[in-house]
């Protein structure tokens, strides 16, 4: 076992809320992680943060500023959950895993102050904010778990707040309602901050957002509308861009830059893993990977899945986690138009190992479709679309490569 390795252990033997299977498994409280912050000497100050919290989007917005950030010349990290395959995903430097020796020293640093009530995203979110720092990057994108208010990234006195779309989610922690999930999402907003929310949230939610934001003393600029430039894509990719392009040039400068090179590029060459994301098994069969797991993602990733692969039998492999109201996606599903009636088998499977997977013969019959007791492939040379949970698409898709390997 690796040192790194090793210190990872150390922290997954905290309490980890990510993995608890009891419902309202969230702490309500930012002091430990404030005095964590105190004890390492405020590294979550030294490096200029943009930070991201949404119900969906939030991931791929963080990514596109990365991105821009990075092709800007900026030394950029990135801090990012859930982790696909790999834990390290979550601490990125540039565009790639942080440095194993950095990495670990910082998660040194963090251990040897710990209190016993700092948590396992404490632990790590403090291991990212000390890494950047000690690497004295130019900027950070800080992507929160879950929530916002009471997340422990929520630390940050960041250059900007970013909301990305809302829906009904985790509703056992962050309320019942689009009202009370707004709430929690807008914790993030801090004063002399440049703060923004996605267009297309709800009015009654975008004006919680906009009280919050008054509150703090300052404006709520909402993003503009994507404009359709790759309806082979997911129309969201196209929102989260243009917000992304947005922030980055309301902070001005440098970030102008950035904004103008993140704008131009053309969203099939924004490759970010896991989104509407094309490979291939061993054997050639295309496999598209999507992290989507609320009502509008799905339905979106559904229909340009069947738009992508026309004409052609199809299948769809889906899993989700046990918080998720099965009939519900499965009536929105069913609504997408299969518009060349081409076959489609449809199958589902376990989260990963998630232990707050969802009993696959609860949720089949909603989809009309297979259970599954194995996470794997469903048979067939057919094009596969894998999607409801980050655990499934992280299970699989290194199973898969990028290129088609059959032709090669």
């Amino acid at each position: 076992m690796t040192n790194l390795s090793r210190l990872f252990s150390e922290l997954c033997s905290r309490t980890d809320y990510e993995q608890c299977r009891r419902p309202r498994a969230a702490r309500f409280s930012l002091e430990p992680m404030m005095a964590l912050m105190s004890a390492l000497g405020n590294p979550h100050l030294q490096v200029p943060a943009i930070h991201v919290a949404g119900s969906k989007g939030k991931g791929s917005v963080a990514y596109c500023l990365s991105w821009a950030l990075r092709a800007a010349g900026k030394n950029v990290g990135l801090y990012a959950s859930p982790h696909l395959s790999d834990w390290r995903e979550r601490v990125q430097v540039n565009g790639a895993f942080a440095a194993e020796q950095a990495l670990a020293a910082a998660m040194e640093d963090v251990l040897a102050v710990a209190g016993d009530d700092a948590t396992f995203f404490d632990l790590l979110t403090a291991s990212a904010f000390q890494c950047f720092a000690k690497q004295r990057l130019d900027c950070m994108i800080i992507e929160t778990g879950l929530g916002g208010r009471f997340d422990s990234t929520n630390v940050l006195k960041p250059l900007a707040a970013v909301i990305t779309a809302l829906e009904l989610e985790h509703t056992d922690v962050l309320g019942d309602t689009l009202l009370e999930i707004a709430k929690e999402k807008g914790g993030i907003f801090k004063p002399n901050t440049q703060l923004w929310c996605a267009s297309g949230i709800d009015p009654e939610a975008k004006l919680v957002l906009h009280q919050i934001a008054n509150a703090v003393g300052d404006e709520l600029n909402v993003g503009p509308r994507g404009a359709l430039s790759a309806p082979e894509l997911p129309k969201f990719f196209s929102s989260n861009r243009s917000l992304a392009v947005a922030v980055l040039e309301s902070l001005g400068g440098d970030y102008l830059i950035a904004a103008h090179l993140l704008r131009t590029v053309a969203l099939t060459d924004l490759k970010n893993p896991g989104r509407f994301e094309l490979r291939y098994t061993s054997v050639g069969r295309p496999v598209v990977f999507d992290v989507a797991h609320s009502r509008q993602s799905l339905t979106e990733t559904l229909r340009c899945f069947r738009t992508m692969f026309k004409n052609s039998p199809r299948a769809v492999l889906l899993a989700l986690r046990d918080d998720k109201d099965a009939e519900d996606l499965g009536a929105a599903l069913a609504d997408v138009s299969n518009t060349d009636g081409a076959h489609e088998d449809w199958y589902c499977c376990p989260a990963g190992s998630h232990p707050r997977s969802a009993r696959v013969d609860k949720i089949a019959p909603a989809f009309n479709a297979r259970a599954l007791s194995v996470v794997d492939f469903p048979e067939g040379e057919q094009p596969l679309l894998v999607t409801g949970s980050t655990y499934l698409v992280g299970a699989l898709r290194d199973k898969t490569t990028l290129a088609d390997v059959a032709t090669i």
